[in-house]
């Protein structure tokens, strides 16, 4: 008997309807088919439709269906076969230089997949292969790739500071065959979770495979469906279709292998029931047996309250959530932090204290009170022990990656720590640039450094450029000495909202230049290698 769902659906209608096209489930695939056929013409075909093309096409010929396209379809599936095992050379090229350096690397997501039954590499297109290193191997691994004439794609990876490995950036697209994306170097499996046990996990219950006729390392069953469960939320829709058709790739391929006791264990340890709940409900809903029963009501179950409220609003893509929705996202996700799953009655008890906590863990995406989250965000920082190294400057909230010339916020609050040896106050210094798009005479923002009152500011066309911020700063921290500057932007803007680019960040100011007391600790030039 099927499960009735108790989750809201995942997946918006056009994607639903792709999902069960791909899938080639007797007559509701067909349908599905045949809806997609009617509806989009194929040259209107986005990242969905293309990586699915053999699965689609598929469907098609087990019906008999065919029509002025077919040709054109069946051309897309011959290049899908072949771009997967074209860039097997580039991931065979780079775990060898990485074992050669000692380093150990672990095949995920879809290349895994292939790893396990090579059949999948004609019947989806990856758009990339994942390799996870270790944090701690990260700058290192990144530094043997390019020396075996590795280039980066969209990040400057030789600009990177050690600091940026323990940011939200979380991995980079590398090639050798001038390919735009051959692989993803990572050093954490899943964007939202900095975990190096959950690393060390993955490499300690790894599987040796092939890959063609190479071998690498992938990872055990249940850590597979683990990642691939835990990956995407509902305003990603096309990486819910992705990581939902890789589960049910595994399950059809290694489902009598799975430890679905251990995949519980994981997602539950590393807070991820929530999501893993709504990757699976989806499978479910299409192929029940696939999925034990009770397992998806269990996970939705062992989340804290306001999960509901949480998915909702995760539902929402995230260019165009409110602050309000901004705010309730993290501040779910620091309430679900507060608990070590299930939820059981008695941690009712707990939810005040708890509810207070996560507030204050994500009092940096408070609509309201500016100032005051500005000196709450620096008294954060400030308590917050990060690997500081010599006089590195730690970029370490709301910026974007490195750039030539310097470094972009991209949120309402910024925080950059300096090392420092001095035991006094001291003097910083920030030369900035203000996002200013044509029509815009000036921008406001409000800087701290934990001396006096918070330093509103005004940068407008007319001032020179950069513009200069200086004010006394005090030294915090036990051990490692460091001075804290904290930022709140008061006119961020969107290039891509104003058609002024594609650039969808939140720019506020480019930082080019940071000294303290007189020296400079970061500047273009020492940003380079």
């Amino acid at each position: 008997m099927a499960r009735t769902p108790k989750l809201p659906a995942a997946l918006n209608p056009r994607f639903l309807m792709l999902f069960r096209a791909a899938l080639g489930q007797s007559k509701t695939a067909v349908e599905a088919y045949q809806a997609w056929r009617a509806s989009e013409p194929l040259d209107a075909a986005d990242e969905v439709v293309y990586r699915t093309m053999p699965l689609l096409v598929a469907t098609a010929d087990r019906a008999g269906i065919a029509d002025a396209d077919t040709k054109r379809m069946r051309g897309v599936v011959k290049h899908v076969w072949l771009s997967n095992a074209t860039r097997v050379r580039d991931v065979v090229e780079a775990c060898a230089a990485l074992k050669a350096a000692g380093i150990a690397s672990l095949l995920i997501k879809g290349g895994a997949l292939f790893a396990r039954d090579a059949s999948y590499m004609a019947k989806r297109m990856t758009g990339d292969y994942d390799l996870l290193v270790r944090r701690s191997d990260a700058p290192r691994a990144i530094e043997v790739l390019r020396q075996a004439a590795f280039r980066s794609h969209g990040m400057k990876v030789e600009l990177f500071s050690a600091s940026d490995f323990d940011r939200d950036i979380h991995a980079v697209a590398m090639s050798r065959a001038g390919l735009s994306r051959a692989i993803d170097l990572h050093w954490r499996a899943l964007f939202w979770l900095d975990e190096a046990r959950f690393t060390e996990e993955l490499f300690g219950t790894a599987e040796a495979a092939r890959l063609l006729t190479h071998e690498v390392l992938i990872p055990g069953v249940a850590e597979h469906l683990a990642i691939a469960a835990m990956r995407p939320e509902p305003a990603d829709q096309k990486e819910m279709v992705f990581r939902a058709l890789e589960v049910v790739h595994v399950l059809e391929s290694a489902g009598d292998k799975v430890d679905w006791d251990r995949f519980r264990a994981v997602v539950t340890r590393y807070n991820g029931s929530l999501f893993a709940a709504q990757l699976l409900d989806v499978v479910a809903r299409e192929m029940p047996a696939l999925v034990p029963d009770g397992l998806i009501e269990q996970l939705w179950t062992y989340a804290p309250p306001g999960k509901s409220i949480e998915i909702a609003v995760r539902a929402v893509p995230w260019v165009q959530r409110t602050p309000w929705q901004q705010f309730g996202v993290a501040f779910f996700t620091a309430l679900r932090a507060q608990f070590k799953a299930p939820f059981r009655m008695l941690d009712w008890l707990k939810l005040p204290g708890a509810a207070i906590a996560a507030f204050d863990a994500s009092a940096v995406h408070f609509p309201l009170l500016g100032d005051a989250i500005l000196k709450r965000v620096w008294q954060h920082a400030a308590r917050a022990a990060h690997p500081l190294q010599g006089r590195d400057v730690w970029f370490g909230q709301g910026f974007s990656i490195p750039e030539d010339d310097g470094r972009w916020t991209d949120s309402r609050f910024a925080v950059l720590e300096i090392s420092i040896d001095a035991a006094s106050d001291a003097t910083v210094e920030l030369a900035v640039i203000p996002f200013l798009p044509p029509g815009t005479e000036s921008f406001r923002f409000t800087v701290y450094a934990g001396m006096g009152e918070a330093l509103q500011m005004t940068a407008g066309r007319n001032d020179p450029m950069p513009f200069k911020v200086a004010l006394k700063a005090a030294i915090v921290g036990t051990g490692q000495r460091k001075i804290v500057v904290a930022l709140r932007m008061l006119d961020t803007r969107r290039p891509m909202d104003i058609g002024h680019s594609i650039d969808h960040r939140l720019l506020g100011l480019f930082v080019k230049r940071v000294s303290i007391n007189g020296v400079p600790v970061f500047t273009p030039a020492s940003a380079a290698p």
